[in-house]
């Protein structure tokens, strides 16, 4: 019985990972903001040309003489676009000095001033385990104080200008930048050499920025969005991944200046830098700053970045109880493909369709449609040796879960349908218009002209990215979201009350976590003063006792069955009959979806869909032999289940054993029935492994023994109830274990 419905969720993981999406798509829209479905598959050149013709209607209807249009005017109507324009890269000059410094110069005269950016290859991910921070520290410590300035005299400085030193560091990346009037170039400049070249990182100084880090660190430990997304990168990228390792307040109290003056060391050299100048200036003045200077700026041996492969945890619900949360920040995270990747400017798209605005799927539903929040999100990070999707919401309690069905149905749409034309049109030509915009500011270009130099793109790659923006066609977005949203690729990271847990449980095996980011390991188990053999005895007793549950030589469970996918139903019937502890037969119907399998103690067969019963591999048939026995929970003593009490946990006994199978699996006995209610275990599917979550209540009678009627399995792609009633002891037929001939 505790194992009743796993023979058939094994054949219907199957059936889900080919048709299941297809099945989402065809249910979607019960509830949601209706959409325009695409007949056919738009392509790259489908959509280019239906831009241009767009473009070209525009043109035409511009072209219109000034005093016909005065006739014509409409004050009821909305006006249309204006004419598109043609658009052209900003002008720019590059040139490398002889220490390796890489240069760009952007000139822009409408003001008398400028605008300094100077980047190095190196951000938080070069940090040393255990001492996370100490690059940004060492930053921060250029502003206070140097060989011939003290930080309080560098800030009068600055401030007498009205200009301004900062600096800021990012998980690649490390920037420092300078905002001056020009007449003040001089002294701008010579501070900041000053910084680059000279830094003293006095001890004081440095006790006091910890102070700050300290803060800053408590700070966010009490933003739930935070909180999200920095348990979000270590999910993606890996728990000890460099990329997702964090400022926490032992890193920070262990960072000394000797720390500082390292990792200041490994990264800030010439060659290892580039610098731009923007504004009231010229090729000619900027080398004449940088002789006069940064002269004397030595070049070194720049750092050698050997990122680990980023290890995506398994599929499950990872969770952070926050206690007095009124707000769940819940976050639906992937994989994404590097920034250096040809498909990336897809994958952005695909991210800003599903939750970049006021025009996404996610402001459609969960904003407009169901009110459940005021600003849901959908990003592509932009690093240069991967990256992840994160789409999601801070969410009111009470829906934790419904709008997690949302958005993975609305990302399960994507995948199996590709997005609405129409919506997609305006999503690219929203992007490609802020990209424009964004040109006008010559900052804007000196920052992408020098992200491209630090991830080793070409700058044809920032040049072009207008028109591949343009070029990015239906098929693209849906290409990109099979291969990286699909469901077997999505996690689900969720921050908020306690309550909400159980809430979760539908969505898979829950991994919780504390505010401090870290698992919550075995030892949160309290012990239990039970012997495997002794909880076993309890456990028969609580059943009906073991002479009554040994006396028990068949089942037959009828009822009916609800599977849930991504938040849609489908309804059907459940039958599963066992005998004699070695014969098993389950059957499901749910119309469009159809199961079953046999098992005769010899031989094991299945049948999907109706089709014809096929024999079972061997794993398959030794995994059905241990489904057929009907109370397994029994033989948890033998020595060959290799059983361990785990401890007691939100009032359960845990026990770690292997199935006969050779299968790790975890059973949850009740701590006060001793009732089990819970089995837990990986199934193997042709996506990876699957963490598979069975409960068992509506506990009853039968024949003097307890019975289940209500088994639920969920795992993060559907879930499956039965609610039916028992037969024990009935005659039945051996053909019955047996495909009909």
């Amino acid at each position: 019985m505790p194992h009743t419905i796993q023979p058939i969720m094994r054949a219907l993981v199957a059936v889900l990972v080919c048709v299941g999406l297809t099945f989402t798509a065809s249910a979607q829209g019960s509830g949601t903001t209706t959409k325009k479905k695409s007949s056919t598959k738009t392509t790259k050149t489908q959509t280019s040309k239906k831009q241009k013709t767009s473009a070209a209607t525009s043109a035409k209807s511009e072209g219109t003489a000034p005093a016909a249009q005065a006739e014509k005017l409409d004050l009821g109507k909305q006006p249309g676009p204006l004419e598109a324009t043609t658009f052209s890269f900003p002008a720019f000059e590059e040139f490398t000095t002889e220490s390796g410094l890489h240069v760009f110069v952007i000139e822009n005269h409408e003001q008398p001033t400028v605008n300094i950016n100077l980047i190095v290859r190196g951000g938080e991910a070069l940090d040393a385990k255990g001492k996370e921070g100490a690059i940004s520290m060492a930053v921060d410590m250029l502003s206070k104080g140097t060989a011939t300035r003290t930080a309080q005299q560098i800030a009068e400085t600055m401030d007498g200008l009205g200009a301004s030193i900062s600096g800021n560091v990012g998980a690649e990346a490390s920037t420092i930048t300078a905002s001056t009037l020009k007449k003040h170039i001089d002294v701008v400049m010579t501070v900041l050499a000053d910084q680059l070249l000279n830094p003293s990182f006095p001890a004081e100084e440095l006790e006091k920025l910890r102070e700050q880090y300290l803060a800053n660190v408590a700070s966010q430990r009490s933003e739930a969005d935070e909180l999200a997304q920095a348990l979000a990168r270590k999910v993606i990228y890996g728990m000890d991944h460099p990329m997702a390792r964090r400022q926490s307040e032992g890193s920070v109290k262990s960072i000394t200046v000797d720390d500082v003056k390292s990792a200041y060391g490994r990264v800030f050299m010439p060659n290892n830098a580039s610098i731009a100048f923007v504004g009231d200036v010229t090729v000619k003045e900027v080398k004449n700053w940088l002789k006069k200077h940064l002269l004397t700026w030595k070049s070194g041996a720049t750092p050698v970045v050997e990122m680990p492969p980023m290890t995506v945890s398994p599929q499950g619900v990872y969770f952070i109880p926050r206690k007095g949360s009124v707000q769940s920040a819940v976050i639906i995270t992937s994989k994404a493909p590097p920034v250096t990747d040809p498909k990336f400017d897809a994958a952005s798209i695909l991210a800003a369709y599903i939750g970049g605005g006021f025009g996404s799927r996610l402001f459609a539903t969960l904003r407009e449609t169901y009110s459940w929040t005021y600003s849901p999100f959908g990003f592509v990070t932009r690093g240069k040796m991967g990256n992840r999707f994160a789409v999601g919401a801070e969410v009111r309690t009470p829906v934790t879960d419904s709008a997690i069905h949302v958005i993975v149905r609305e990302v399960a749409q994507i995948v199996a349908e590709g997005p609405n034309e129409e919506d997609l049109l305006r999503q690219v030509a929203n992007t490609a218009g802020q990209y424009k915009i964004a040109f006008e500011n010559a900052g804007t270009v000196a920052s992408l002209l020098q992200n491209a130099w630090q991830q080793g793109r070409p700058l044809d790659d920032v040049k072009n990215q207008i028109s591949r923006i343009e070029l990015v066609g239906v098929t693209d977005v849906q290409e990109a979201a099979a291969k990286y949203m699909g469901l077997f690729d999505l996690r689900m990271v969720v921050v908020g009350d306690p309550a909400v847990r159980s809430m979760l449980e539908q969505f898979g095996t829950i991994n919780e976590f504390t505010l401090d980011i870290e698992p919550v390991t075995g030892s949160e188990f309290e012990p239990v003063p039970l012997t495997i053999a002794e909880l076993v005895d309890k456990y028969a007793n609580a059943m009906g006792g073991r002479a009554a549950l040994e006396a028990v030589t068949s089942d037959k469970m009828t009822g009916t069955v609800e599977l849930t996918v991504q938040g849609q139903k489908m309804s059907g019937s459940y039958v599963q009959t066992q005998q004699g502890n070695t014969k098993l037969y389950t059957s499901l119907d749910l119309a469009m979806m159809k199961q079953a399998s046999w098992f005769d103690g010899t031989t094991a067969w299945f049948s999907i869909g109706g089709s014809k019963p096929g024999v079972a591999p061997d794993d398959q048939r030794e995994q059905l032999r241990a489904d057929a026995v009907i109370f397994p929970a029994l033989r948890l003593a033998a020595p060959e289940r290799n059983a361990q009490i785990k401890g007691r946990r939100g009032g359960l006994i845990y026990v770690d054993v292997t199935s006969p199978s050779g299968r790790a699996e975890r059973y949850g006995f009740d701590a006060e029935t001793y009732l089990l209610t819970r089995v837990e275990y990986d199934e193997t599917t042709p996506n990876g492994p699957l963490t598979v979550v069975t409960t068992y209540g509506d506990y009853s009678d039968v024949a003097g023994v307890k019975m289940a009627n209500t088994i639920t399995m969920a795992n993060p792609i559907y879930t499956l109830t039965v609610k039916g009633t028992h037969l024990v002891n009935q005659a039945i037929d051996d053909a019955t274990f047996r495909p009909a001939e």
